[in-house]
């Protein structure tokens, strides 16, 4: 039976160590296989425009691709990089102590709500198609985890498969395919704005573009 919440978008119906485990057996092809989302996590890091003397969190790090933009950046400041994967983050080590940054590299392996972090911690927050991996009850509490963390000026940069338009063909015959192979293509478009809106932040920055006819979007929120 399909799974939805009021909003009308889909559940993921998969614990989070089921997660962690299937990023572990595709961590060492991760790279190829998601290729395509390269431009537009570029695209969002352009707008998170991080500066040297900044405090940034990236939440679903991955191998890495963010932290080789977001740490040459900083100066004074520092990254921190969180993923549930140890094989996603152990390969993202070894891509940065290649580009001989891994000793500014601050990366953990975790799965916990709440963040394992003090409040007003950071200037910035990144998190590039993770968001939509997160169950549907999980999306708020991780937004707040997110509120809690930022400094009151802070910012928050999302990078997500989207629902804050129509869907259009590709993005419903993909919805379905998710709904009915969860583990295969296990994240899905999600309402963006609204839930930004719902959940504490000032949407500034919403932009849409397409990845194989998919809606993704670009969104800087703040407190």
């Amino acid at each position: 039976m399909k799974a939805t919440n009021p909003e009308g978008f889909s559940r993921v119906n998969r614990p989070q160590s089921e997660a962690a485990e299937f990023y572990n057996r595709l961590a060492p092809w991760y790279d190829f296989l998601a290729s395509s989302e390269k431009k537009f996590i570029q695209a969002g890091l352009d707008l998170l425009d991080p500066q040297p003397a900044e405090k940034i969190l990236e939440i679903g790090c991955g191998t890495g691709f963010a932290q080789e933009q977001i740490i040459p950046a900083l100066d004074n400041g520092y990254s921190v990089a969180i993923d549930l994967s140890p094989g996603m983050t152990l390969i993202a080590q070894r891509k940065l102590k290649k580009a001989g940054i891994a000793r500014h590299a601050n990366l953990l392996c975790s799965d916990s709500l709440p963040l394992p972090f003090q409040e007003n911690h950071f200037d910035a927050i990144f998190t590039s198609f993770t968001l939509e991996l997160f169950d549907t009850p999980q999306i708020p509490m991780m937004l707040g985890e997110c509120r809690r963390v930022l400094e009151p000026v802070g910012r928050l940069v999302v990078v997500s498969l989207s629902k804050d338009q129509p869907l259009g063909t590709m993005g419903r015959l993909y919805e379905a395919f998710h709904d009915r192979f969860p583990t295969i293509a296990d994240c899905r478009p999600i309402p963006v704005r609204q839930l930004l809106d719902e959940n504490g932040f000032t949407v500034s920055i919403n932009q849409t573009k397409k990845m194989w006819g998919l809606p993704v979007s670009l969104t800087v929120a703040h407190l």
